[in-house]
């Protein structure tokens, strides 16, 4: 409802605080002094039957009621303030209420809506402690002065005590005034509460999408580092054969076609596990439980990843120490891509050089040494984008941030490479008796 009267105000150019008070104030007016004009009336009859044809009471002249609604008009249009400064307006509802006093016929007394109007604006726009206070006050001094102003004479035409005249309009105008800035305190820390319980969903809506936007980041990262993992292993080992293709296939066409063939079976494994990525990429969430996932690797597939490096020609040597233990998938899934990615680099960089593969499982972690010497620099394998920077260490970095571990990447003293992959043991995980052992391939 105060939705649709807001709509319509604004649709009449009534759009700010204050000419809205402003209309306010003119609509009390309007309404203050059709009240006093038939409440006049009433009295005028009324008391000329109680006291007697005689008695002149309850008649106003003309100049008397002109300037009582004069009056009225005036303080119903000091609510223009009620919003900005609320106590001083109910201190000008005050002033005209006291002018009231002496304009009135005797035993008559007239309450202006607008001084109750703004005891209310007081209590919503106001502190509270002022603005009751306030409201007290005006009671208060509405009584005392409307007394001396023209009490002493009425009380003592009616024959009622002065003091119990006094205390009974003093406790009216208290319960009036003070009622009034209750109700408005009341609706002012109603807003309040509300305009709070707005804001905190709004920042609760903000944080919401912020830590969306920040999912969707990190799962964009993850996903970047799976394509460039799963396209670098493969392609780098395409890439190797095909060279070593080229340099065959005049003379040992046997070997040449061998090795095509590999490249086509590495080419149709490389497209379907980069459609499973990108799959996820594209996913609605509509799949079924059926659906193929992307790969994810653990330290079981790492022999047939070693042996998929020696296919291709490069010398890997495996060295296993220490007792094993279970990692977490995502630790295994770590693991294995950084001796994808760090295979897959010395296939690039050193092509014709060894690999050293190290795991060793100690009582606090689990570490993987992945050393290879220094390439065949007349190799036609090494013009592999050989100047261009990759993201290679800097994607398994992260990988190894994400899991608690550290990763070092540096070359040997001989011009090789070496990369070093520490993962912490997780807590109360025992040894794998399915693992045990040590030795070398």
């Amino acid at each position: 409802m105060l939705d649709a009267l807001r709509r319509r105000l604004d649709a009449l150019g009534v759009r700010t605080a204050t000419g809205r008070d402003a209309l306010l104030g003119g609509v009390v007016a309007v309404l203050s002094v059709a009240l006093f004009l038939a409440v006049l009336r009433v009295v005028s009859s009324g008391l000329g039957e109680t006291f007697g044809a005689s008695a002149s009471v309850g008649a106003m002249s003309t100049g008397a009621t002109v300037a009582t609604c004069v009056v009225l008009v005036g303080q119903s249009m000091a609510l223009t303030l009620r919003r900005r400064w609320p106590v001083l307006c109910l201190a000008l509802t005050l002033l005209g209420q006291l002018v009231l006093v002496p304009l009135l016929p005797p035993f008559v007394s007239f309450q202006g809506p607008a001084a109750l109007v703004a005891a209310y604006s007081a209590g919503v726009y106001a502190p509270r402690r002022p603005a009751l206070g306030a409201a007290a006050g005006t009671a208060v001094a509405q009584v005392l002065l409307g007394f001396v102003l023209g009490g002493p004479a009425t009380a003592a035409e009616l024959g009622v005590p002065v003091g119990t005249q006094l205390w009974g309009g003093l406790v009216s105008a208290l319960v009036t005034y003070v009622g009034a800035a209750l109700v408005g305190a009341y609706v002012g820390t109603r807003r309040e509460l509300l305009a709070e319980l707005r804001a905190r969903v709004a920042q609760a809506e903000r944080e919401r999408e912020a830590l969306a936007a920040q999912a969707v980041l990190a799962e964009r990262g993850r996903m970047a580092r799976e394509l460039h993992d799963v396209a670098a292993h493969h392609l780098s080992g395409i890439v190797v054969q095909a060279a070593a293709a080229e340099r065959l296939v005049d003379g040992d066409p046997e070997r040449a076609r061998e090795s095509l063939r590999w490249i086509r079976a590495q080419g149709r494994e490389t497209l379907e596990n980069l459609r499973l990525v990108v799959g996820i990429l594209r996913d609605t969430g509509d799949r079924g439980e059926d659906a193929p996932s992307a790969p994810q690797p653990t330290l079981a597939d790492v022999p047939a990843l070693l042996d998929l490096a020696r296919s291709t020609g490069t010398r890997v040597q495996e060295t296993r120490r220490g007792e094993p233990f279970e990692l977490p998938p995502t630790a295994q899934l770590t693991v294995y891509r950084v001796l994808q990615e760090s295979l897959a680099n010395a296939r690039r960089h050193a092509p014709g050089s060894a690999v050293d593969v190290e795991t060793t499982y100690d009582e606090d972690a689990m570490e993987l040494t992945v050393r290879n010497g220094r390439g065949d620099p007349s190799s036609a394998a090494t013009q592999v984008d050989d100047e261009v920077p990759g993201h290679g260490v800097i994607g398994m970095t992260e990988r190894a941030e994400l899991v608690g571990g550290r990763l070092s990447a540096r070359r040997t003293s001989g011009g090789g490479w070496q990369v070093r992959l520490t993962v912490p043991r997780p807590e109360g995980v025992t040894t794998g008796a399915s693992r045990a052992g040590q030795g070398a391939r």
